[in-house]
């Protein structure tokens, strides 16, 4: 066992979350420190670290004096660390005493810190300030994550690895790329998902709202869905029977519908309103309708990163399509969990990027309705679900609640902050206070994704992500001309 360095001492008052310790060593934010009292052996975890001086206080305004005191003795400034008190290593059970003034604080053994964050399916990333590694426990993932930073620490990379190391080990994700980074990214191994709808598996209501027909208009509504039932239904007898293809489903659906409309609408003028949401609906989204194609549980593979790509369409078709893969997917896996066999036979974890847009407390979209069944029921059918956003705070608190576990970067806003803390129950405040200090790719892992609260370098993705960020300015010649492009190049 490797000899463990003493950094200071315990000063001033402590209580059993807490200590103050006066530093001899210089460390850093993050540090896992070790506390030996008593019968204790207690761990902490630096959260912050400030210079001090009796003498440079508040109190010294004049400049001179300042500059004849520097010049004495520079004895005179010293180092004060803040430490969380996380767990007795030997069992994880909160110390029974707070450390005692004067107690000596070192560093945590190394080989004790690879017991303790080592332990999960998959490697995360390292601690930070040290070579060990963090794994994570991936079966946790059923009671839900959050990745959650300011934009450019570290989200998308964490994504992929997290990503890409589940699917290694045979698990299977399914990401809904609002931004386009992973449909073209080297994540392996990668299933492309092109975004299709099939009304056949869609429902009335479903229907309705791609439609965009509004709740006060319930006449549309009601000769809508009474045309939509009669189409589903004619539809599949006449594909079972044979007597309809695909192909011509695809080609003659609005001619179909119309049918459908008129019967349901008996001549009521509301009935044209209701054709032309139809006809303008296809006119927008044609390429994207397909008969043809199988439920999404079905086009998902086992032990892949499956991506769909949303990059192309607006917010509102996005809302209305993830909600109807997200209700797809818990409906089969809970006709899977009752029979034993059929429906989507394999757990699965999606990962919902932007989630403040769809999963917004402001406003009651389509995916927080199936996002928040997830957070409730997921996990007794292994449907696990991460939500990824740089605004915590325009997430639906109880959603956000729900997601036990949390990778946490860089986040500086205060209102963020704070909202996340009292989201967390597993989030304490000095741990948030730190979490403007991280750098990017430094994180703050909380849950039962880990056995302790860890401050982790994720390991960066080694392949191209499309969220990537282009530099603003040419730093090459035009190969046509030889002529240097500079700023002109780039306007």
């Amino acid at each position: 066992m490797s000899q463990q360095i003493i950094i200071g001492y315990v000063v001033g008052r402590t209580n059993m979350e807490e200590a103050t310790i006066l530093l001899e060593q210089e460390t850093r934010v993050g540090e896992y420190v070790l506390f030996e009292y008593g019968k204790e052996r207690v761990l902490g975890v630096i959260t912050s670290i400030i210079a001090d001086s009796p003498i440079f206080d508040d109190d010294l305004n004049n400049i001179e004096i300042a500059k004849k005191v520097k010049r004495m003795d520079k004895a005179t400034i010293f180092l004060k660390a803040k430490a969380k008190l996380i767990c007795r290593i030997d069992d994880f059970r909160q110390p029974s005493l707070p450390p005692f003034p004067g107690t000596e604080v070192k560093l945590a053994n190394e080989e004790e810190l690879s017991k303790i964050f080592s332990f999960g399916n998959i490697k995360i990333g390292t601690l930070v300030g040290k070579n060990i590694d963090v794994g994570i426990n991936v079966n946790a993932l059923t009671r839900h994550l959050a990745i959650l930073a300011a934009t450019g620490s570290g989200k998308s990379n964490t994504v992929a690895v997290l990503s890409t190391r589940i699917a290694e080990k045979g698990g299977t994700v399914l990401i809904f790329d609002y931004h386009g980074e992973y449909y073209n990214s080297d994540v392996n191994p990668l299933n492309q998902i092109e975004l299709k709808i099939n009304p056949l598996h869609l429902s009335a209501t479903e229907f309705i709202n791609l439609l965009g027909i509004r709740e006060y208009a319930s006449n549309q509504q009601r000769i809508l869905r009474k045309a939509f039932k009669s189409f589903i239904e004619d539809a599949n007898k006449k594909l079972n029977q044979g007597a309809l293809t695909y192909e011509e489903l695809n080609k003659y659906f609005l001619d179909m519908f119309a049918k459908k409309i008129m019967e349901a609408s008996k001549g009521d003028p509301v009935g044209d309103a209701v054709y032309n949401k139809v006809d303008d609906f296809l006119d927008r989204y044609e390429d994207i309708v397909d008969f043809s194609v199988p439920r999404i549980t079905h086009r998902i593979k086992r032990g892949y990163v499956n991506v769909i790509d949303l990059s192309s369409f607006g917010e509102e078709i996005i809302d209305l399509i993830m909600a109807n893969y997200l209700r797809s997917i818990l409906f089969e896996r809970k006709i899977n969990k009752k029979r034993g066999s059929g429906g989507l036979e394999f757990p699965i974890i999606n990962v919902i990027e932007e989630a403040h847009v769809f999963l917004s407390k402001e406003e009651n979209t389509e995916t927080k309705y199936w996002a928040k069944r997830i957070a409730r029921e997921g996990r007794k059918f292994g449907v696990g679900l991460v939500i990824v956003s740089q605004r915590p705070k325009g997430i639906d608190e109880n959603i956000l609640s729900q997601m036990t576990n949390k990778i946490i970067l860089k986040i500086t806003e205060p209102s963020d902050k704070k909202y996340v803390l009292e989201a967390s129950d597993n989030l304490s405040q000095d741990l948030v206070n730190s979490l403007s200090s991280l750098n990017t790719g430094e994180a703050i892992m909380i849950g039962n994704i880990v056995k302790i609260p860890a401050i982790v370098k994720i390991d960066k993705f080694n392949g191209k992500l499309g969220g990537d960020e282009p530099p603003m300015l040419p730093d090459k010649r035009d190969k046509n001309d030889g002529t240097d492009l500079g700023i002109m190049g780039f306007i």
